[in-house]
């Protein structure tokens, strides 16, 4: 009987304890060890849908149709993207240029091939390009692209996009 007796105080007493650990009072609020008393008001910034607003940039390129998944097509863009990109760009790590990973999930096909092909018009005249190049050290330079290669480009970033 005392067993049990001592065995019933000591759960009492670590259910206590660990109720005492895990919250604190204070004008009948409960804040939970680690969280700060005083509360810190965060700015949500507002997500913004590029793809789905449909901006095409400003160039050339007003329309773009994508045909059914080229895997040749796409091994030239990986070629390129490796010779022509890669100083600035990589797919998933920001560099000078920021990460491309979900790029053609989140602009039109017309908004990048405009980027890739005449950047300096874009950052001119785009304000998406502005906005975006105001996180980055470099602005995208002209590479002398010809529309095919861009397109190649653009089926390689399709592809790493479905990976």
């Amino acid at each position: 009987m005392k067993f049990i007796s001592t065995l019933f105080m000591l759960l009492s007493c670590c259910t206590l304890g660990m109720i005492a650990c895990q919250t604190k009072n204070t004008n009948d609020s409960k804040t939970k060890i680690g969280e700060s008393e005083t509360e810190e008001k965060t700015t949500v910034t507002p997500i913004t849908d590029f793809l789905k607003q449909g901006n095409k940039g400003i160039g050339s390129i007003t329309s773009f149709e994508h045909k059914p998944f080229d895997q040749k097509l796409a091994d030239e863009g990986n070629k390129l993207f490796i010779v022509k990109c890669t100083m600035c760009h990589e797919i998933k790590e920001d560099k000078i240029g920021p990460a491309l990973y979900g790029v053609t999930k989140k602009r039109t096909p017309e908004w990048m091939m405009n980027m890739i092909l005449n950047p300096d018009k874009m950052l001119a005249e785009d304000p998406d390009a502005q906005l975006l190049s105001k996180s980055y050290v470099g602005t995208m330079t002209a590479l002398g692209l010809q529309t095919q290669e861009a397109i190649a480009i653009l089926e390689y970033l399709r592809q790493e996009d479905s990976k």
